[in-house]
C-alpha cells in the first residue's frame, strides 16, 4: 500500500470516528430534550471514557490490560440494581469511549460505578458494591478492576473513570529448601475477615469481607528445591491490626509459618509481602570466611559443595563506604551470629570491625571500626551490643566493648578480658558470659536505665583448657565453650563436662549443640585447610557429642571460613 493510499485511509478512519462522536452527542441532546420531566421513565445513552489500570499478578509482576474489541465492561447508575454493558468504540488501547444505553429518570449529578472484566461478579445496591473473594485459590490471580465517577450521565461531555484492582495482593515468600508446598492458609490473627462477600461503600470505599481464612491449595506441587519461590494470594483491603499468620503444608504433611503480630494494611490494588517462611524441618546454616557470609540450606549441600544451597549471601567489600575502610579491608570475617530470630546478623572481623546486618534488606543497621580484633558480639537489653576484641598492642584490643546501637563508633564501656573470644547473653539469668585465654567472665548489667551503663564483673571461672575460640548458649543453664576440646559447662552446678567427640581438636573455630536432638554443627582447624594457619574449608556435623567422628561434611573449597552457626536446626 502506497502512503498516499494509507493516507486517505486514516483521513477516512479518522472522519468516521469524528462522525461516531457527533452522532452521539446528537443522540444525546435529542434524547435529553425528548421529556423534560425528572421523573418519567426514558431511554437514555451517556459517554464514559474508561482507563484499565496495571494489576498485580501471579508472578509478583504487573500487567497492564487493553481494551480488545470483543471485550466489555459494565457499569451500574444510581437506583439500579441492573448493569449495562458496552464494547470500547477505541479497543487495542488503555484507554478508550464507551456508550452505555440506560433507561431510567432525567440524570442529575450522580456516582456511577465502573467495572471490569464484564463477567465479574459485581454488583452494586442500596450505596454499597459488592463482589466476592474466593476462600479457595489455586494460585492464580483474577483481575477486578473497578472505579467510580461523579457527573451528569445525559450531559454531552458525559464523564470518565479509571478502574483499578478491587483488592489487595498478598505474596507469601518461600525460602529455597529441600521440599515442595502443596497448601497454604492464611488467618488474621485479630480475627479480621479477609476474603468471602466483599462490601465497598461507594461514597467512602471502605471494605469490609465476611470470611476468616484464605486456603490456597496450588494445581501443582511448588518445587522449591532451586530456588525461592511466592504464592500469590487475593486478600481483601482491610487493616489487620494483630498482623497474620500463613501456615504452608508440604508433600510430607509438615507445616511451618510465617507471621507478624504488627498491624498490616492492605491496600486496594496493591501488595503485601510476606517475611520468607522455610520449612522447621530443614537446617539453615550461617557461615563466614574472607569477605562473605552465605546462608544455606543444609540438606540441599553435599560433601562436593554447598553452592545449590546457598539461600542468602552477603558480600562486606558492599560496606566499605560505611564503615569508611577501603575494600581490602573488609575481610576476615570471623563471626557471623543471627540475632532477633535470624532477620539480623552480629558480624565481626579480625580487621577491627563489627556490623549489625539486616538480612532482609542488606543495610547495615550499626557499625563500629573501633573493635580492635573484634572476634564476635552479642545483643544486649535496650538496644545495646558488646563486642569481643581480642589479642594485640592497643588500647582496644583485649578488652569487652559496650555500644548503643544508635550511636556508631561510640564506646560506652570497655572492660578488660585477655584474648577475648566469645560472648553470649542469658536471658533468663541477666548474666552476660565471655571467654578469653583460660576464663569464663560472668556480667551483670551496671546502671542499665541511665545514659552510662556499664558491665560489672561478678565471677571468673578457670576452664579445663586454655585457648578458648568460642561459645554458644545451649539453654539457659549450659553453655558450650571450645577451642581446645569442648565442654558443657552446667551454670547451676558449676560444673565442665567434656564432650569426648573433640578430645584430639586443638582449634575448634565454632561449635553448636543441640541438647534436644544431640545434632553439632562446627568448623575445626586443627588441621588447617586453605591459605590460613587458622583457617577450615570443611563445615562438620554430628549426632554424638561422644562418638569417635563426625557423621557427615559439607565442602566449602573457595573461602578461607571461620565460623558456622546454625539458623535453624
Amino acid at each position: 500500500m502506497n502512503l498516499f493510499n494509507l493516507r486517505i485511509m486514516n483521513t477516512v478512519q479518522n472522519q468516521i470516528i469524528r462522525n461516531l462522536l457527533v452522532g452521539i452527542g446528537a443522540l444525546l441532546l435529542a434524547i435529553g430534550c425528548s421529556n423534560d420531566s425528572t421523573d418519567s421513565v426514558r431511554p437514555f445513552a451517556s459517554k464514559v471514557s474508561l482507563t484499565l489500570s496495571r494489576y498485580y499478578n501471579a508472578q509478583g509482576t504487573t500487567t497492564l490490560p487493553v481494551w480488545e474489541s470483543s471485550s466489555q465492561a459494565g457499569v451500574y447508575v444510581p437506583g439500579s440494581s441492573v448493569a449495562s454493558y458496552a464494547s470500547p468504540i477505541l479497543p487495542g488501547s488503555q484507554t478508550s469511549l464507551f456508550l452505555f444505553s440506560f433507561e431510567g429518570p432525567r440524570q442529575e449529578v450522580s456516582t456511577i460505578v465502573g467495572f471490569w472484566p464484564a463477567d465479574a461478579p459485581v454488583f452494586c445496591e442500596n450505596g454499597r458494591l459488592q463482589t466476592t473473594i474466593p476462600t479457595l485459590q489455586d494460585g492464580t490471580v483474577s483481575p477486578c478492576l473497578i472505579g467510580k465517577s461523579t457527573g451528569r450521565l445525559d450531559s454531552y461531555e458525559g464523564c470518565e473513570m479509571t478502574l483499578s484492582q478491587i483488592f489487595c495482593v498478598m505474596y507469601i515468600s518461600v525460602k529455597k529448601g529441600d521440599y515442595a508446598v502443596r497448601e497454604v492458609t492464611v488467618k488474621a490473627n485479630g480475627g479480621e475477615a479477609i476474603a468471602g462477600e466483599l462490601s465497598v461503600g461507594i461514597d467512602d470505599w471502605a471494605a469490609s469481607a465476611s470470611e476468616q481464612t484464605i486456603t490456597v491449595t496450588l494445581p501443582e506441587l511448588l518445587d522449591c528445591s532451586q530456588e525461592a519461590q511466592i504464592i500469590p494470594v487475593m486478600i481483601a483491603p482491610v487493616t489487620l491490626n494483630k498482623g497474620y499468620t500463613a501456615t504452608l503444608t508440604d508433600t510430607d504433611g509438615n507445616s511451618f509459618a510465617v507471621s507478624t503480630n504488627d498491624p498490616v494494611e492492605l491496600t486496594a490494588g496493591g501488595k503485601y509481602d510476606t517475611d520468607e517462611a522455610a520449612s522447621s524441618y530443614a537446617t539453615e546454616l550461617i557461615f563466614c570466611g574472607d569477605n562473605m557470609i552465605y546462608m544455606i540450606n543444609a540438606d540441599l549441600a553435599d560433601a562436593t559443595g554447598y553452592k545449590d544451597a546457598v539461600t542468602w549471601s552477603w558480600d562486606a567489600t558492599t560496606a566499605a563506604t560505611t564503615l569508611g575502610l577501603a575494600a581490602s579491608r573488609c575481610n576476615h570475617l570471623d563471626d557471623c551470629k543471627p540475632v532477633n530470630n535470624g532477620k539480623q546478623i552480629l558480624a565481626t572481623s579480625s580487621y577491627h570491625w563489627c556490623v549489625l546486618l539486616d538480612v532482609e534488606t542488606q543495610q547495615i543497621l550499626f557499625h563500629t571500626t573501633s573493635s580492635s580484633n573484634a572476634h564476635s558480639a552479642e545483643i544486649l537489653p535496650d538496644d545495646r551490643i558488646v563486642v569481643a576484641c581480642s589479642e594485640g598492642t592497643g588500647s582496644t584490643n583485649n578488652v569487652l566493648q559496650l555500644y548503643n546501637i544508635a550511636s556508631p563508633n561510640v564506646i560506652v564501656d570497655q572492660v578488660p578480658l585477655t584474648s577475648a573470644h566469645g560472648v553470649v547473653w542469658n536471658e533468663a539469668n541477666q548474666r552476660l558470659y565471655a571467654i578469653g585465654e583460660q576464663s569464663l567472665q560472668v556480667y551483670s548489667l551496671k546502671n542499665w536505665d541511665t545514659a552510662t551503663p556499664s558491665l560489672e564483673l561478678e565471677k571468673t571461672i578457670q576452664t579445663p583448657q586454655n585457648g578458648l575460640h568460642d561459645m554458644t548458649l545451649v539453654n539457659s543453664n549450659t553453655l558450650c565453650i571450645a577451642g581446645k576440646r569442648a565442654y558443657l559447662y552446667d551454670i547451676g552446678a558449676d560444673r565442665f563436662t567434656e564432650m569426648t567427640l573433640f578430645s584430639s581438636s586443638t582449634s575448634i573455630k565454632s561449635l553448636n549443640y543441640n541438647d534436644e536432638t544431640g545434632e553439632l554443627w562446627y568448623t575445626d582447624a586443627t588441621h588447617p585447610e586453605g591459605s590460613q594457619s587458622w583457617s577450615t574449608q570443611t563445615i562438620r556435623y554430628a549426632t554424638d557429642m561422644n562418638a569417635s567422628s563426625e557423621t557427615r561434611t559439607i565442602k566449602v573449597p573457595d573461602l578461607d571460613m571461620y565460623k558456622v552457626r546454625v539458623l535453624n536446626w
